[in-house]
């Protein structure tokens, strides 16, 4: 238990000073919560505990020196808007670097099946992301479950879309699919970030899934047009992990930007 969990038990105590197993041995070791809890328990004991004016000011002082003006959100459809741009021009800057020979590859029914599954994708991440950054916005869809169920859909289209074939350089084609992806998923993220930082980030690995996840359709999209690779094993181990690894970086970085912000708290503490 950390002094933030701490904080948040004795705030909903509401004055109740019977507290868990887990707080009073974080109680145990931390000076800084023992002196708080005692502290609450002679204000509610009614001991007559009340700050100076002196105090008063000090804090007054200290609140207003802090205050900063809040800058408005943009509208949610301007960053649906700005979502929209980073994803097209990302995937037709790869369709113009690495070529449209897998465009000319697919069927008219696996070009329908592949991107508007893409494009059906995209939007309900777009849609998560923007939720996620606006505080209190109602979610149709859990955060958390959203990226994998987009990846296990997506999964499900390819193996319904593809069949076997043969593919006598599989894991270096595969590779250089990965590369590929990659290529374009790792700058269309820092775009997205970059739009995503104007908003609340106030779960980093929710919203680093999410993000890392939209990126990494982008590098999909980028694949199916470029690659003639029909392959199904192919197609789901190399293609749809770029989505996988973009994901999985995506709440890496919110993990380790969590874990930056909550040691920076306890320092100024």
């Amino acid at each position: 238990m950390t002094c933030r969990d701490m904080d948040d038990v004795i705030s909903s105590h509401a004055g109740d000073s019977v507290l868990g197993p887990q707080s009073a041995a974080h109680l145990v070791h931390c000076a800084r919560c023992r002196r708080l809890t005692n502290l609450l328990d002679e204000v509610v004991a009614g001991d007559g505990l009340r700050p100076t004016e002196g105090q008063l000011r000090r804090i007054q002082t200290n609140i207003a020196a802090g205050l900063k003006p809040v800058r408005p959100l943009p509208l949610s459809r301007i960053f649906h808007f700005a979502f929209a741009i980073i994803f097209l021009l990302v995937a037709a800057a790869g369709a113009f670097l690495l070529g449209m020979n897998g465009w000319r590859a697919l069927t008219i029914a696996q070009r329908s099946a592949v991107f508007m599954t893409l494009a059906a994708s995209a939007i309900l991440l777009a849609i998560s992301l923007v939720r996620q950054i606006v505080p209190g916005s109602k979610h149709a869809f859990s955060p958390a479950t959203l990226p994998l169920a987009i990846l296990a859909g997506l999964m499900i289209m390819m193996a319904a879309t593809f069949r076997s074939q043969q593919d006598s350089a599989f894991t270096a084609s595969g590779l250089m699919c990965m590369k590929n992806g990659l290529t374009y998923a790792i700058p269309a993220a820092f775009l997205l970030w970059l739009t995503l930082r104007r908003g609340a980030i106030l779960f980093p690995k929710l919203m680093g899934a999410a993000a890392g996840g939209l990126a990494g359709l982008i590098g999909l999209s980028v694949l199916e047009v470029n690659c003639p690779n029909l392959n199904v094993l192919h197609v789901l181990v190399w293609h749809a992990g770029v989505v996988l690894m973009s994901s999985l970086g995506g709440v890496l970085v919110g993990a380790v930007s969590e874990s930056i912000n909550r040691s920076g708290n306890q320092k100024t503490r």
